[in-house]
């Protein structure tokens, strides 16, 4: 790499067995611990031509070093990543050992070319359009002027991130992400009429906002986006029914109430309050169905065709790329 600051690498260009040393834009990591119990960083890594996963295990016997190094690294920054590649189950990964040291500090920003970083496979798609059209498909117009207005009163709900990682972890993912889920859930309603007395303007409105809440869990940093304490300590279903409230004190009681419960059990089994109307269970089943497909056409896009591997980390189970 030269001293200006330049890519010359890109990430979709790296081979196994090859040196790295380039730049690339640090997009998630946590701090794990290998079986002796020393620490060591996964951290994800890309430039607009793909990621790449890359462990920063350091010098032998410098687990300080992981440490300090790990609480200084910064979401969104671009670092100098110099490292050794190589094809493990099926994906290329970066390793770091001496590189370490150059996570001290990310690169200054001042010479970069964002455009050499930033990419999203939602851009130029007319989210906003499509989820402004679903939402005019409620047939109460209370309802659906409660749902245009709370979706376009929140800070960058069409550009934000669905999660740190896994699915829809990208520029305009939430916004992606929750059009997939009132499709789906829309088109299970409108498959399971006969016999299934469901609300279709309620599996609309709590489609479309099941994960508004996420909309607070993020904000902008360096290139990309950083979650904040809330995502964790507090959570997006918790932060969507707060915010929610207020607004459905416009519907009747019982209306209300249904809404609500929709946000608060979309998680289904997994999550605090399970699903106890058929509306629920179809947001429920779309946001899963959504966040599942993404995860598995991720973890095959990793792979190079006819390979395989046991355990996808988004989706975390057997993958297969076909020729």
């Amino acid at each position: 790499m030269n001293d200006r600051c330049v890519k010359q690498k890109f990430a979709a260009e790296i081979t196994d067995g090859e040196k790295v040393d380039d730049l690339f834009l640090l997009k998630i990591f946590e701090v794990k611990q290998k079986k002796d119990g020393s620490p060591y960083v996964r951290a994800e890594i890309g430039d607009v031509t793909g990621t790449l996963s890359c462990f920063l295990w350091g010098v032998q016997g410098c687990a300080d070093q992981v440490t300090e190094t790990a609480s200084s690294l910064q979401v969104g920054a671009v670092y100098r990543v110099r490292g050794n590649a190589k094809t493990y189950n099926g994906s290329m990964q970066v390793s770091v050992n001496e590189g370490i040291a150059d996570f001290a500090e990310p690169v200054p920003s001042t010479p970069l070319d964002p455009e050499d970083y930033l990419t999203s496979p939602v851009k130029g798609l007319d989210l906003k359009g499509g989820i402004f059209r679903m939402a005019n498909e409620i047939s109460d117009p209370e309802l659906r002027h409660l749902v245009l207005e709370a979706i376009s009163s929140v800070d960058g709900f069409f550009i934000k991130p669905a999660a740190k990682g896994r699915h829809h972890e990208y520029r305009g993912g939430l916004a992606e992400h929750t059009l997939e889920t009132a499709r789906i859930a829309l088109a299970a309603c409108d498959a399971t009429r006969v016999g299934i007395d469901a609300d279709r303007d309620l599996v609309i409105a709590g489609a479309l906002l099941h994960d508004i809440g996420k909309a607070f869990c993020f904000e902008e940093q360096g290139l990309g986006f950083a979650a904040r304490p809330e995502y964790d300590l507090i959570g997006h279903v918790t932060l969507g029914v707060s915010y929610i409230a207020p607004f459905a004190k416009r519907l009747p009681p019982e209306k209300a109430a249904h809404l609500l419960h929709i946000l608060q059990s979309h998680h289904g089994p997994h999550g605090e309050v399970p699903c106890q109307t058929p509306e629920a269970w179809m947001v429920h089943l779309a946001d899963l169905t959504s966040a599942t497909l993404r995860e598995a056409a991720d973890d095959q896009a990793d792979l190079a065709p006819g390979t395989g591997k046991r355990n996808g980390w988004r989706a975390g189970g057997p993958v297969w790329r076909f020729e």
